[in-house]
C-alpha cells in the first residue's frame, strides 16, 4: 500500500467516515469491473459490493495493521460472488435474465474458486506494477500515473504537461500493451487499470 492508503486505512480503523468514503470511491469502480467479469447481473453486482463494503465497515475496528486493503475487499467480493453463484435462487436468475448459460455460470464459479487474492498476490502485483512503472519512457510513465492513479482526465493531462490529447492517448494505449503482458496472470483482478 502507498503511504496515502496506509492513513486511510489507519482513519478507517478509527472509524472515520471521510476515510471510509475515499477507499469507496476509489474502490466501487475496481470492484465493479471485477465481479462483474463473474455475474453479469447490474443489481447483483450492486448488492455484492455493497455487502464487500459494509463488510470492510463493520470489521475496520478487527483488521490487523498489516491488512492490504485491496486483497482484503476483493477476498470478501470474491467470497459474495461465490454465495451468489451457488445460490440457486441466484443462479436461477442469472440465467433467466442475461445471456449467460448454465455452463458459462459453472466456469465462473470454478474461476472465481481457483483465483487467488490473497496479500502475497497484491504484493506480487503491486511489485510489478512498480517495476513495469520504471521500464515505461519517462513521459509515458508520468502520463499513466496521472491518468490510472491519481484519476485525471486526458485533456487535464495535456493542459498539465503541455501535451496534445491525442499524444496522452498515445502514451496511455502504450503503457496499456506493457501492462498487459506484464500483467497477463492477474487481469481479472486488474481489469480497472484498463477500462477507462
Amino acid at each position: 500500500m502507498t503511504d496515502n492508503e496506509n492513513y486511510l486505512f489507519e482513519k478507517l480503523r478509527k472509524g472515520d467516515e471521510a476515510a471510509f468514503k475515499v477507499i469507496y470511491n476509489k474502490y466501487v469502480p475496481r470492484l465493479y469491473y471485477f465481479v462483474h467479469e463473474y455475474i453479469p447481473q447490474g443489481d447483483i453486482v450492486e448488492n455484492i459490493i455493497q455487502d464487500t463494503l459494509m463488510t470492510l465497515w463493520d470489521k475496520k475496528a478487527t483488521l490487523a495493521d498489516n491488512t492490504n486493503l485491496a486483497a482484503y475487499l476483493f477476498t470478501v467480493a470474491k467470497n459474495n460472488c461465490l454465495y451468489k453463484l451457488r445460490d440457486l435462487k441466484y443462479r436461477k436468475k442469472l440465467y433467466d435474465s442475461t445471456d449467460i448459460g448454465i455452463l458459462e455460470l459453472k466456469a465462473n464459479l470454478d474461476a472465481l474458486v481457483s483465483l487467488d487474492t490473497s496479500s502475497f498476490t497484491f504484493q506480487e502485483i503491486e511489485l510489478i506494477i512498480k517495476n513495469t512503472l520504471e521500464q515505461l519512457p519517462p513521459q509515458c510513465r508520468v502520463v499513466f500515473q496521472l491518468s490510472r492513479f491519481e484519476d485525471k482526465k486526458y485533456k487535464e493531462i495535456a493542459e498539465e504537461l503541455n501535451i496534445s490529447v491525442k499524444a496522452v492517448e498515445g502514451h496511455i494505449s502504450k503503457a496499456l500493451k506493457v501492462f498487459r503482458i506484464h500483467l497477463k496472470n492477474y487481469l481479472p483482478l486488474m481489469a480497472f487499470l484498463f477500462i477507462r
